[in-house]
């Protein structure tokens, strides 16, 4: 039997596993039946690479004095892009741009080519922006912002796909833990990276060589990625029939081909629900991922590589604490929901409260311990709003998923705005400010979320049978 593009692909198969599985030469080396692990660290350290590219410059911006030197030693007349507020900016916002673009033919994209094509043609418009951003900045400052727009478009179906893959390639039983490894990736971008950075830029390799090394490397990942990750593990060679079957029960015997149903998901109040409380935490995350490097140089006064060290260190312990947050969901008897908004609020209280301990303290190391409390804290927000629309759009979580996609961005382009003018000469008041600021929107976004929301599945997603009618997904 011949299989067509959409007869393989996760969304759109008429196939199951059991079935496609006969047509495939299974290896004789099968990961010891654990293929969906090694699919699983492939994954995570693709997206941490393409995490990490797009945030580089948020640290070496703060480290490209360089340019200012060599400027003015050439007796330039203008002052050097990398001085103006301006287009520091919109370089941070470039990176947002790409992605909104990017993110537009994004689930067509993925209902047509899968994860494995979608994915890697993002890897590549990472790897190409963040190799020749060093050669752009020696040319144009738009080419810079071209380079930006490319990292932008790498990152466009991180949050897309984030949902998407465990549903394919975790069992039910390890699902929580599944996606709370994989949302890993802004943590440990940050935990590989900024040390990284920080010993390079004070090296004589310079901030150049950050763009080359991390570069070259995506480049090589994510072509060990295309080669070896499928859409469905009962056509991956290394899975063998013991694995396919953890990775199977549970789930749904056979898919078939709908039709996303936008209306009814954009109407549905659970989604709405989530979609604005994560709009409002990732607020508080995106501000501290992207502007942590700037507030603890500028403000906190810390020197360039202890802010490599010491913005990693949250982050590491935020990743810990998404590991075991996920393997102890796994293995409690409460309600799906009950979780889910215990990992929401639990976010969202520990973000506020070290958003204010920053804004109305004066001393440096009380207002670190805040800002690393508040990272470690933020990193279940994700984890909670995927789950949370995950169950209830179900096969149709992609769509959801890409939508906060689009929050996500929309907050990556707005941020920096409001910190240019909210914060323009990063004085302590002038962040104080914006961190209540901050604090406000998210107690407001976030106040429905438990009431709204619900584990159910919503009736859109119970598939219909030859005559139309709704049936039960058994």
């Amino acid at each position: 039997m011949r299989v067509t593009d959409d007869q393989t692909h996760f969304e759109m198969t008429k196939i199951s596993d059991s079935e496609a599985a006969p047509q495939r030469k299974i290896s004789n080396f099968v990961f010891w039946n654990q293929t969906r692990v090694f699919i699983l660290i492939l994954s995570l350290t693709c997206l941490t690479l393409t995490q990490i590219n797009s945030q580089i410059f948020t640290f070496t911006v703060i480290c490209m004095d360089d340019l200012i030197v060599e400027n003015r030693m050439n007796n330039a007349t203008e002052p050097h892009w990398i001085e103006g507020s301006t287009e520091k900016s919109i370089l941070f916002s470039a990176t947002a741009v790409g992605a909104l673009v990017g993110l537009i033919p994004s689930v067509p994209l993925l209902n047509r080519l899968g994860v494995r094509r979608t994915l890697s043609v993002c890897g590549l418009f990472s790897t190409l922006g963040t190799f020749f951003t060093p050669i752009a900045v020696a040319w144009s400052f738009y080419l810079v912002v071209l380079c930006r727009f490319l990292q932008g478009l790498g990152i466009s179906v991180i949050l897309t796909v984030l949902g998407v893959i465990p549903t394919s390639w975790s069992p039910k039983s390890e699902y929580s833990t599944y996606l709370a490894i994989l949302s890993c990736a802004w943590q440990f971008s940050n935990v590989i990276f900024m040390p990284v950075s920080g010993i390079l830029c004070d090296s004589s390799f310079g901030w150049r060589s950050i763009y080359y090394s991390f570069g070259v490397l995506t480049g090589l990942l994510y072509f060990v990625f295309y080669m070896f990750y499928t859409d469905m593990p009962g056509i991956h060679k290394n899975v063998s029939e013991k694995e396919l079957g953890q990775i199977k029960e549970g789930k749904p015997e056979h898919t078939v081909r709908e039709a996303v149903p936008y209306r009814k998901i954009c109407t549905d109040r659970c989604v709405i629900a989530a979609w604005v409380s994560f709009l409002g935490g990732n607020l508080g995350f995106i501000t501290l991922l992207l502007y942590g490097p700037t507030y603890l140089r500028e403000v906190l006064q810390f020197d360039v590589r202890s802010t490599g060290y010491i913005n990693a260190l949250p982050y590491a312990l935020c990743a810990v604490y998404k590991f075991s947050a996920g393997k102890i969901s796994d293995r409690v008897n409460f309600s799906d929901k009950a979780i889910y908004t215990f990992w929401l609020f639990s976010s969202i209280i520990g973000l506020g409260i070290g958003y204010l301990i920053m804004a109305f303290t004066s001393d440096r190391n009380v207002a670190f311990f805040a800002f690393a409390f508040a990272i470690v804290t933020s990193g279940l927000i994700i984890m909670a709003t995927v789950k949370c629309l995950a169950m209830r759009c179900q096969q149709h979580c992609h769509f959801a998923v890409s939508a906060i996609s689009f929050l996500s961005y929309c907050v990556q382009f707005i941020s920096p705005l409001c910190v240019g003018v909210l914060a323009p000469d990063n004085t302590p008041e002038q962040w104080s400010r914006l961190f209540i600021i901050i604090t406000i929107i998210m107690i407001v976004t976030n106040a429905p979320f438990p009431w709204l929301t619900t584990q159910q599945a919503a009736d859109y997603t119970k598939r219909k049978d030859s005559t139309g009618f709704s049936a039960e997904k058994y």
